[in-house]
């Protein structure tokens, strides 16, 4: 673009004759095809800006195996994740299973094509989930596998609780996952309604008894978190308790929000809430072990038929119920005489003045070279 319009200008200026235009016109016209000019070249670059570079996220492990009878803590260091400063949520570390297209940003759906071992988001869990946050997120009190730094790097320390767990999907339903015939391992996905494909992967991990030890045979529990590489005794999760959900729109546009109440679960407790896939932000019962909960269904959630879930942290009480999502609603109001465009949307002022100016210079043009035969 800059070699067109020096030559434009080069052409113009050493072809005119004597009796040609007056300076001031050569000027103006000059003045017109550099403005040309420097809108083309700002139009170029704004065409030409790269897209942002995806994340590539890789989890290294600081043993090889894990064991299969008892828990196993594990030391995590991730690499290559995307860190957005003064964003919401950041990434949850889990241990679970996977099978297929698993990723929730292209459809994966917990219980179906993933599952991972349950356990409460509170920071004093049983380190079978870890939460790592952005940078200055909204959400880093509650974090408890530290932050993402600005390079994309974390580190954390997550329990497998041996090579066997029971899996509860959105529904309430229980899977036993057998990871002595299955391949499983360490999970990372956005979290907290936040669906993010730059920060998933999973990271196989294998199993087998410790070098020393025979089979079945039971390790001393520990009350200080455990070294990286030792076992301890697995806590048991109760079975969870019924919990009755209802929303007041059961059918609405993604982009859209309904309200939803809930009773049947601990007093005070937090309840962890997810649609499909997607956590959303969690919830506070109150003393009578009820919540009152608006469910804002995120614009990217694909249109059809999902679980929304509530799940107590500490009773392990759940229930839920299914929401149809319909495609977002694309406002079609057309734009009046003279109304300024929509934020991020094309100015058409603008475009009709680069138009408008290429019209003057071509006439410039065609009269210069008529002048300059006559």
């Amino acid at each position: 673009m800059p070699a067109v319009a020096g030559e434009m200008s080069g052409e113009m200026s050493g072809a005119e004759s004597p009796d040609g235009p007056a300076p001031g016109s050569r000027v103006a016209a000059r003045r017109a095809v550099g403005g040309v000019g420097a809108v083309g070249l700002a139009v170029a670059a704004l065409v030409a800006l790269p897209a942002p570079a995806s994340a590539a996220g890789r989890v290294e492990l600081s043993v090889a195996t894990a064991d299969p009878e008892y828990a196993t803590a594990v030391d995590l260091r991730g690499t290559g994740f995307q860190s957005v400063p003064n964003a919401h949520g950041g990434i949850y570390v889990l241990f679970g299973w996977v099978g297929g297209t698993w990723q929730p940003s292209r459809g994966g759906q917990v219980g179906a094509d993933y599952r991972y071992v349950q356990d409460s988001e509170a920071k004093d869990n049983n380190g079978f989930q870890r939460f790592v946050a952005f940078p200055g997120s909204d959400t880093a009190s509650s974090a408890n596998g530290g932050t993402i730094a600005p390079d994309g790097s974390w580190s954390a320390r997550l329990v497998i609780p041996g090579a066997r767990f029971a899996a509860v999907d959105r529904s309430g339903n229980t899977t036993q996952v057998d990871c002595t015939t299955a391949q499983c391992g360490v999970i990372t996905i956005g979290a907290h309604g936040v669906v993010n494909p730059n920060n998933e992967t999973f990271t196989p991990v294998r199993f087998a008894v410790p070098q020393g030890q025979q089979q079945g045979q039971p390790q001393q529990p520990t009350q200080a978190p455990p070294t990286a590489g030792t076992t301890v005794d697995a806590p048991v999760r109760p079975a969870a308790a019924p919990a009755v959900v209802n929303a007041a729109r059961t059918a609405l546009p993604a982009g859209e929000s309904t309200a939803v109440t809930g009773s049947g679960f601990a007093a005070g407790e937090q309840v962890q809430v997810a649609l499909g896939s997607v956590f959303l932000p969690p919830v506070t019962a109150d003393q009578a072990g009820a919540v009152a909960y608006t469910a804002s269904i995120p614009s990217s959630v694909l249109a059809g038929v999902h679980r929304l879930a509530f799940t107590g942290t500490t009773s392990g009480a759940g229930g839920g119920v299914d929401l149809t999502v319909d495609p977002p609603v694309v406002a079609t109001t057309a734009v009046a005489a003279g109304a300024q465009p929509e934020p991020g949307g094309p100015d058409w002022t603008l475009v009709g003045g680069i138009a408008a100016g290429l019209v003057v210079v071509g006439a410039v043009v065609v009269l210069l070279k008529r002048r300059r035969t006559a």
